[in-house]
């Protein structure tokens, strides 16, 4: 294989926009005057306020969308593709801090979410290009690799999951390198077109009668008896119900959303495209054709795009780096070193977006002083919040199977925390130093 300086870094034509808006640019609509009342007002335009949004206004509901920007300007389109089940705690981390009975709810709600994020695809005809090619998870060392084997039985028998682990010396059949310490197939999971299948929702939304009101930030939600009033940039609108969907960027407009704030942890994630590839290079680098993520605690992933003609490699969540040419360089250079064909292949793309963490690490849907909310999606937002956003139409509309594993969990947050992550950079450098340790 050629040298990792065997070519540039950059392509002639680098960009520092999202690799998906290539094919599909955030649309820019006209503001159009504001409705006196709604029977829904939905805050926030990603998966989960498209989602929640189609299904009342199919259920006989009048929705407002309200959006401080551009619809699909935010982690909808600034995702990584990537379609997981898996939650941020292993299964084994689940069962030890909230026991077996709860951590395989957590797991099974999770996969559910992948089936209907498949069947949503499916029956709504949106073509996102969206492979169920499983995941490779591969150990970054010897004692992830054990950690990943405790586990994997688990998955099977309590969750049904489908899944294996792969020796080190057999690796080579999903993963280019032999850096790894072999690693765990999980079938069901996969990747698609994060833009085109936002476009999609929000094309099915508005066609069931979904009205958008983008450039429109809400600056208060305020209970009026039956009602809310949601005051917004433009004006002010009457809802009967109101729905939260901002995640990550939820903003300082309220006591509403300051109480969300303070129990969300924005967290700045990267992600690179490379210039159009060889697919014999694609198959030499990723010969399973999977989405490989590392077990790294600050994880690190690496798949074609939907399309198979190019790469896209991440990783470096949490960090804070002046310009993204910077976060390119480096993600280059962490990736060439197992790949070193990467070294000739230069990047055309590199972006950040936000997600949500939460203080326990799992995801939160239910209802604060009226308003419903899913925040905090831990990384998995593509099935979760077009599950969970379904989830909470079927609650408005009085609608059967509107129950969660995820309902009820109470939603933490850590004294004297406002909403600025002051702590993140300490953590991802301890993360960062346990990673590298060789064991």
């Amino acid at each position: 294989m050629p040298p990792p300086s065997s070519g540039p870094i950059f392509a002639s034509d680098f960009s520092e926009e999202p690799y998906w808006w290539l094919d599909a640019p955030p649309r820019h609509i006209a503001p159009t005057p504001l409705p006196a009342r709604v029977d829904v007002a939905i805050v926030g335009s990603g998966y989960t306020g498209l989602s929640s949004g189609l299904a009342l206004a199919r259920g006989g509901r009048n929705v407002l969308v309200l959006e401080a920007g551009v619809p699909g300007q935010g982690a909808s389109t600034r995702n990584a593709g990537n379609v997981s089940r898996t939650l941020k705690w292993s299964f084994d981390g689940l069962a030890q801090r909230y026991g077996i009975e709860r951590a395989t709810a957590y797991y099974r709600e999770a996969a559910l979410a992948i089936e209907h994020l498949d069947h949503v695809i499916r029956s709504e005809q949106i073509d996102c290009l969206f492979k169920r090619t499983g995941r490779y998870y591969a150990a970054h060392s010897a004692r992830a690799y054990e950690a990943l084997g405790r586990e994997v039985e688990m998955l099977r028998t309590r969750v049904g999951y489908e899944a294996e682990m792969v020796p080190r010396s057999a690796q080579r059949a999903h993963v280019g390198t032999d850096d790894y310490f072999g690693g765990q197939v999980v079938h069901g999971p996969g990747y698609l077109h994060g833009a085109l299948y936002h476009r999609g929702l929000l094309d099915r939304a508005l066609a069931a009668g979904v009205a958008l009101a983008p450039h429109t930030r809400v600056t208060g939600i305020l209970r009026d008896g039956a009602e809310f009033r949601v005051r917004t940039a433009r004006g002010d609108v009457r809802a009967r119900n109101v729905v939260l969907a901002t995640n990550a960027l939820t903003g300082r407009d309220g006591p509403i959303f300051e109480y969300m704030r303070r129990r969300l942890v924005p967290v700045r994630a990267y992600a690179v495209a490379t210039a159009p590839v060889a697919p014999e290079l694609i198959r030499a680098i990723v010969p399973g054709g999977r989405p490989i993520i590392t077990s790294h605690k600050v994880v690190f992933h690496i798949q074609p795009t939907p399309d198979g003609t190019r790469l896209i490699y991440g990783g470096y969540a949490g960090r804070n780096d002046a310009n993204l040419r910077t976060t390119a360089a480096k993600l280059h250079a962490h990736f060439v070193r197992p790949f070193p064909a990467l070294g000739q292949v230069p990047i055309a793309r590199c972006w950040d977006g936000y997600f949500a963490f939460t203080f326990d690490y799992l995801p939160h849907i239910g209802e604060h002083e009226g308003v419903h909310y899913f925040l905090g999606c831990c990384g998995t937002g593509i099935p979760l919040g077009s599950y969970l956003g379904n989830k909470l139409a079927k609650r408005i509309l009085g609608q059967s199977e509107s129950e969660t594993a995820f309902d009820a969990i109470p939603f933490p947050t850590m004294p004297f925390y406002s909403g600025e992550p002051w702590f993140l950079p300490g953590i991802v450098r301890y993360y960062a130093a346990r990673d590298a340790l060789p064991v």
